[in-house]
């Protein structure tokens, strides 16, 4: 199994060509004020518009009308199911179009797509590739308390240091996801999906990124989260 904290060195600012089977499932959920601008980046960098896939979770206003205006594709929950319950429709989407791998970014333009590239650019190495929010200064209180509780519990239970296990800034592998089956739906799939994958000795690695988090409201409920969270834990332990 292959793991480790990886040193970037050199960062591309856009996307190579040979990355084409690669696409980005962007979950979202009431981000109409932040979408435009995230499928714009992505575009930016060299992203065509088929290989961006937005899943509207069940939003009540007008995300799905901005994401259609983009020509991008998209799936729409006619409710809310949860984030993990999106990922898993994207993932399902990727692989009905025969990408080699995807992206994952959330829609609320928190991650900087100039990181990007960073991750793609060790896609050959691992098969999971997360984000790192080092510099953890900015972030809400209570979400970074959650985030190092579930982060240190993920790595008791897989036995490898994951420092970031909730970064919703991602690359994955699709023969990774043909592998594992994800049984949660909402922010606990992440969680789940970086447990799986260390325990069925996939390569997992780390990508130091930046992190804005601006006035838009978060969707995480730390206390009900947190309990969901911690029951996916314990039934960890008795498979």
């Amino acid at each position: 199994m292959a793991y480790g904290i990886i040193d970037i060195r050199h960062i591309r600012c856009t996307i190579d060509m040979d990355v084409s089977e690669t696409g980005v499932v962007i979950p979202a959920y009431n981000a109409e004020s932040t979408i435009n601008n995230v499928i714009a980046a992505l575009r930016g960098i060299g992203f065509r518009k088929e290989e961006i896939i937005v899943v509207d979770d069940g939003s009540c206003d007008l995300t799905a009308d901005i994401v259609r205006s983009n020509g991008v594709g998209m799936i729409r929950h006619e409710q809310n199911k949860g984030k993990g319950a999106a990922l898993k429709t994207g993932f399902h989407y990727a692989k009905e179009h025969s990408l080699t791998g995807v992206v994952t970014i959330d829609a609320d333009g928190q991650h900087q797509i100039r990181d990007i590239p960073s991750l793609l650019e060790h896609r050959r190495d691992y098969d999971l590739i997360i984000g790192t929010r080092c510099d953890m200064r900015t972030m809400p209180f209570v979400r970074k308390v959650v985030n190092r509780i579930t982060s240190l519990v993920i790595s008791v239970l897989s036995q490898a240091h994951v420092p970031d296990v909730q970064c919703g800034l991602r690359y994955i592998r699709m023969t990774l996801l043909d592998r594992i089956t994800l049984h949660t739906n909402r922010y606990q799939t992440e969680s789940e999906l970086v447990y799986r994958a260390l325990r069925a000795h996939f390569r997992v690695g780390f990508v130091p990124v930046a992190t804005h988090y601006n006035t838009e409201k978060s969707y995480i409920h730390p206390f009900i989260d947190t309990i969901r969270f911690t029951l996916m834990a314990v039934g960890f332990l008795w498979r």
